[in-house]
C-alpha cells in the first residue's frame, strides 16, 4: 500500500502523503519520546521528520520499508536534537547509554490493565537514557525485529542486542527500586 501512495505523491499527487502522516505519525511521536524526553520536542521532531520525508522522497530508494526509513530520519533528528541541547547546558550530563537484562517482565506487564501499563512504561522509559527507551521503543512496543531495528538506528546488530539487554535490566531495576515492586509477579 506504501508503494501505491509513493507513487501517487512522486507524480505530484501531494495531498496522498497524508497517507503516510496517518499511518505512521503516532509510532513516529512514540520513538521521538522516548529520546527526547518531551511532548512539545516530540512533536517538533516528528513534523521536521515528516517534512525531510516529503522533501526527499525522490531520493528515497525503496531498499527498506517506508516506515523504516521514516523511523530513521526520526532517531536522527530526535538525537541531533540531543547533542543540540547538550552543546548549550554548561555542565549538563547526557547520560551514558548502557544497558543489561533481566528476564521476561514484559509477560508480567501485559497482564495488567491496558491504561495503567501505558502509564507505568512511560514513565519507566522517561527515566531511562534515551538509547535504551529506543530500543525498549522498538523491540516491544512497535514490534520491530532486530534487523529492522539495526536499519532504523545504524546501530551493529551486536549493539542492538546489547543495549537492548542492558534496557531490560535497566527498565527492571526502576520497576524493583523506583516502583517498589522487588518481584514481577507481584503485578499480576
Amino acid at each position: 500500500m506504501d508503494d501505491q501512495y509513493l507513487q501517487k505523491v512522486l507524480n505530484g499527487e501531494v495531498q496522498s502523503f497524508s497517507y503516510f502522516i496517518k499511518m505512521y505519525q503516532n509510532k513516529a511521536y512514540a520513538i521521538a519520546i522516548s529520546i527526547v524526553k518531551s511532548e512539545d520536542k516530540a512533536k517538533d521532531v516528528v513534523q521536521e521528520s515528516f517534512i525531510q520525508a516529503y522533501n526527499a522522497l525522490s531520493s528515497f530508494k525503496r531498499n527498506s520499508k517506508f516506515s523504516t526509513w521514516l523511523y530513521r530520519i526520526v532517531v536522527n533528528k530526535s538525537l541531533r536534537l540531543l547533542e543540540k541541547e547538550k552543546r548549550y547546558i554548561k555542565d549538563g550530563i547526557l547520560l551514558d547509554i548502557t544497558i543489561e537484562n533481566k528476564s521476561n517482565y514484559n509477560d508480567a506487564l501485559i497482564s495488567m490493565h491496558q491504561d495503567e501499563l501505558k502509564q507505568l512504561i512511560k514513565g519507566i522509559l522517561d527515566k531511562m537514557p534515551p538509547k535504551e527507551a529506543l530500543m525498549l521503543q522498538l523491540f516491544y512496543l512497535n514490534e520491530l525485529k532486530i534487523d529492522d531495528i539495526v536499519s532504523i538506528s545504524k546501530f551493529s546488530k551486536t549493539n542492538v542486542k546489547v543495549l537492548l539487554h542492558r534496557a531490560r535490566i535497566h527498565f527492571y531495576d526502576i520497576i524493583k527500586n523506583e516502583y517498589h515492586i522487588p518481584d514481577l509477579n507481584d503485578l499480576l
